[in-house]
């Protein structure tokens, strides 16, 4: 039982502590920069877009203001069965800007299979996915299409920072950054693991028809993997969003997402095996399975110690560890612990807890295509 607790333990913080250790560590020993130069090829940005009459009209004047040559630019909005005013809007720039084309669909498909349909339709060498929400600074293209000249990456992610132009410090954006690090450490040793929906690029030629349930920001970088190509984050690109003010929004969000996630490692196993895909099978074991088992390895460890605490008074201590650990999560949830502290408490928190909705929504077969935006 003491060898059990202390595997327990080591994989209860494997995810977030000791993964962590191991890249910079792997970095030390092996290291695969990419040749990035300046370049301006055509570029398809795709927005997906449902319901969003109260934030399109800035992402298109965001998109049309961006440092780019006008001609090698192409605004793809994709309204996934809006029944707002979101189309609207979009037909008024499509007549004043012929660089807006608006792709709209009566009924919803779920916005993987929207992708499905307009990707083909494309124009540009890069397609660009992004949200209807994330605003852009105005040199992101420029600095997003220089990795591509290096003829083994197949695509690039950025990252979001959480908050507007002049507050970006706040704890939404604290896992965001975690994200950022570790992705950028896997990909100067093969490649990252997920792109960020809001903000990432594949060359058009990589992308392949997806299910209509599968998750694209995760799969369309495997996809391109499979091929042979890596899947790399640039720091310097990124977007902005206001992070969601309710946790009930947010730990919804991050159950769809997750629950997607889950069904997606299941139908791609196969990454799984580094005899195949190398350093990125153990990235992806440690960045997404085990960090999603996470929640049983703490519940699991809870119930060991309750077996051991009498025996020691190392487990003593540690048994009264995770009891303040859990009380503090409790009073972060119910907004109990005030200041930064019980923001992020409140975060991880709310991570946890979506990460076991999300395993019980995949063991009851639970699948989404569609989603509602979370603001």
């Amino acid at each position: 039982m003491e060898i059990v607790f202390w595997a327990l333990a080591g994989l209860s913080i494997y995810s977030y502590v000791l993964f962590p250790i191991v890249l910079v560590v792997l970095l030390r020993i092996t290291c695969r920069p990419w040749k990035k130069e300046d370049d301006e090829p055509m570029v398809s940005m795709v927005v997906s877009a449902h319901n969003e009459e109260m934030v399109i009209a800035a992402k298109i004047e965001n998109a049309l203001a961006l440092d780019y040559p006008r001609a090698k630019l192409e605004i793809m909005v994709v309204s996934d069965g809006s029944t707002d005013s979101t189309e609207g809007i979009v037909r008024n720039f499509c007549s004043r800007h012929h660089r807006v084309i608006l792709k709209g669909f009566p009924e919803r498909f779920g916005k993987t299979e929207c992708l499905n349909r307009v990707v083909p339709e494309a124009q540009g060498d890069i397609i660009l996915f992004t949200d209807a929400n994330s605003m852009f600074p105005s040199d992101i293209l420029k600095k997003l299409v220089r990795n591509f000249a290096d003829p083994e990456v197949g695509l690039v992610t950025g990252w979001t920072r959480y908050g507007d132009v002049n507050n970006t410090e706040n704890t939404a954006g604290v896992y965001s950054r975690f994200e950022k690090w570790t992705k950028v450490r896997e990909s100067q040793i093969s490649s990252c693991v997920g792109a960020d929906g809001a903000v990432f690029a594949t060359r058009k030629e990589l992308y392949r028809i997806l299910r209509e349930d599968d998750i694209n920001d995760f799969v369309i970088p495997l996809n391109v993997i499979r091929q042979g190509k890596r899947v790399v984050i640039d720091p310097e690109v990124f977007c902005l969003e206001k992070p969601a003010e309710e946790s009930e929004k947010e730990y919804r969000r991050q159950v769809r997402i997750t629950t997607r996630t889950l069904r997606a490692i299941g139908r791609n196993y196969q990454f799984l095996n580094p005899l195949r895909y190398g350093s990125f099978a153990f990235f992806l074991l440690s960045h997404k399975v085990l960090r999603f088992l996470t929640p049983f390895f703490l519940i699991a460890l809870f119930a060991v110690n309750l077996f051991l605490w009498t025996t020691g008074f190392i487990y003593v201590v540690a048994l009264v560890v995770q009891i303040a650990v859990l009380l503090l999560s409790i009073g972060g949830l119910l907004r109990f612990v005030p200041g930064r502290v019980g923001n992020i408490v409140r975060m991880f928190s709310v991570t946890l807890l979506a990460q076991l909705g999300a395993w019980f929504r995949t063991f009851a077969g639970v699948s989404d295509t569609t989603w509602t935006p979370q603001r």
